[in-house]
Order: structure tokens, then C-alpha cells, then sequence
């Protein structure tokens, strides 16, 4: 079991494992430590860094690493997780909008029906009105649920689950009406974690080059996506969208261009490129011999650009 260490002694144990104080003095890093951030998390961003091999003097170092540069990605990080969240909030708005006009248009349903019928069939635990009626003690539902349960109509019950219980639902109106919904449902379970991963300041930036698991393979409706961008070429679509994290975030984008209306998705990519050409590269000083992170900041930034010059 290890022992927590103090602010000095992480310190310590970071200057042991080659990383250097030379953008951050070792003050500076201990406030920054004590007051805005943790080891935990500021130091999973090392993953994106090199270690000395075997043989070498410094066997088990890191190669270039300044604390500086995980300051660094960290807050670009935290950055990206606030535009990722509003963007996630967005599908999930758009998502509610089709359902619910769907529904409104069908002449088979007043709203309760199929509520009544999906909970009959995907509930008979009660676990998602149990999850519903915790939120009572809540000020910003209540309201609702004081009036409706456990007789929701949907327009009500859409603004009381979960993403996923909202998917799911999705998918069980398109079955039983023949309906498109979820255009792309099986894009959905990486907009909800990627949702979940952000509501609670997980690391999204701490393994930027890792690649996907053997047992996976990129969709080659994403892939199509990526190749109809002319300033990527084959080779490097095929090595970004191997790697976990850019192909992520091209999942995100295509959900969102997708489902989200014109001119709210036009000014979400006016946002997102003014992100990727001026916040995160504020110090890209620190990353010139850094091909990896280097690469994949030009491979997203193309796909991004590409949107936001969309007509």
C-alpha cells in the first residue's frame, strides 16, 4: 500500500522520476499542488511521455518532461471537458426535440402511452422511477414529480432521466413505430461516456496517443467521415483514428453534426476552432518535440476546421 506523500515530497518523487521544474519553478508547482490541482490527476498526463529505456543512464525517466507541460495539459483539459459537456447537452437537447415531435405527430400516441408501455417492458424492477423519485427531495424537479408520478407523459419523463435511460427509450419508440429517432444509435454509448467522463472532471487528455485495442476497429462510417476532409491524408486518417482518444472525439463530432441544428452547430464550431487556434496552443512552445501530441493537435484541428468552414 503506498503512503501519501506530502506537496515537498512529491516533489521529490517527480525530480526522481526525470521530471524537471524549468517552466514551473518547484514554489510555484508546490501552490499549484496545494491549491488548484492533485498529483493523481496533474501527473496522469505523463502517460503522453516517453520513458528512458533499458540501458540508458536515466533507465525509467522521463524523456523532456517538465512539470510545466503537465500543468499545462492539464488545464487545456479542463478547458476541453466545459466545450465537450456543452456540446454533450446539445445532442442530448436535440435528441429530446425529435423524440418528443415524433411523438406528438404520431396519431397513435397522446404522450402517456408509451411511457406506460416502455416501463411496463424495460422497467419491471422499478429502478428508473425509483431513480426519478429520489429527485424529489430536489428543488428543480419536484415540481414535476409531485404532479405526474408515476403517470408521466413523456414530454415530462424526458427531463427527469438519465442520458442513457433517454437512448434507451429512444430506441424503444423507434422499434415499436418503424421511427429514426437515434439516426446513429450506436455512436450513443461513447456521447454518454464521454458526458459521464466530464460531469465528473475525469482526464480526457491523459493518454492522447494511446492506441484502440485489437479487438476493436474504427467504423467505417467515421472513417468516410474523415476521409471526405481532402487536407487528411490516407495515411494519417488511418493512424488517428487508431487511437482512442481522437477517435472520440470524431464520434463526437459527427453525433453533433448529426443531430444539432445549423446555425447552433455553425457557432459551435466557430467556438471550438477559435479554442484549438489560440487557448490551446497559448504555449505550444512546450510541445514542439512532442510529434505525438503535435500530430494529433493538426489532425484534429483539420477535422475541426473543416466543419467550421461548412456553409
Amino acid at each position: 500500500m503506498k503512503k501519501i506523500l506530502t506537496t515537498d515530497e512529491l516533489i521529490t518523487h517527480m525530480k526522481e522520476k526525470g521530471i524537471t521544474f524549468n517552466k514551473v519553478s518547484e514554489e510555484a508547482a508546490r501552490e499549484f499542488l496545494s491549491h488548484h490541482n492533485y498529483y493523481l490527476k496533474l501527473s496522469a498526463y505523463r502517460f503522453n511521455y516517453s520513458k528512458y529505456g533499458s540501458g540508458h543512464e536515466r533507465e525509467g525517466e522521463y524523456q523532456g518532461l517538465d512539470f510545466g507541460y503537465l500543468k499545462e495539459l492539464s488545464t487545456i483539459d479542463m478547458h476541453l471537458r466545459y466545450q465537450i459537456m456543452e456540446m454533450c447537452l446539445d445532442i442530448e437537447h436535440a435528441i429530446k426535440v425529435r423524440l418528443i415531435d415524433t411523438v406528438s405527430q404520431n396519431p397513435n400516441e397522446d404522450g402517456y402511452n408509451i411511457v406506460k408501455l416502455y416501463l411496463k417492458k424495460e422497467d419491471p424492477q422499478f429502478k428508473i422511477l425509483r431513480n426519478v423519485h429520489n429527485h424529489k427531495s430536489g428543488e428543480y424537479c419536484k415540481d414535476l414529480i409531485d404532479k405526474y408520478y408515476p403517470f408521466f407523459p413523456i414530454w415530462v419523463l424526458v427531463e427527469l432521466i438519465s442520458f442513457g435511460d433517454l437512448i434507451h427509450l429512444c430506441a424503444f419508440y423507434d422499434k415499436k413505430y418503424n421511427t429514426e429517432i437515434l439516426l446513429k444509435n450506436k455512436f450513443l454509448n461513447t456521447i454518454r461516456d464521454l458526458r459521464n467522463a466530464v460531469a465528473h472532471s475525469n482526464c480526457l487528455m491523459n493518454k492522447m496517443t494511446e492506441q484502440m485495442e485489437d479487438s476493436k476497429q474504427p467504423d467505417s462510417i467515421l472513417t468516410t467521415y474523415i476521409k471526405n476532409i481532402s487536407s487528411i491524408s490516407k495515411s494519417r486518417r488511418t493512424k488517428y483514428m487508431n487511437r482512442t482518444f481522437s477517435y472520440n472525439i470524431v464520434t463526437l463530432l459527427y453525433v453533433y453534426d448529426h443531430y444539432v441544428p445549423l446555425t447552433a452547430k455553425k457557432k459551435r464550431y466557430e467556438k471550438l476552432s477559435e479554442f484549438m487556434h489560440n487557448r490551446v496552443v497559448r504555449h505550444k512552445d512546450y510541445f514542439f518535440n512532442n510529434g505525438k501530441i503535435c500530430g494529433l493537435y493538426d489532425f484534429l484541428v483539420d477535422v475541426i476546421d473543416n466543419l467550421s468552414s461548412k456553409e
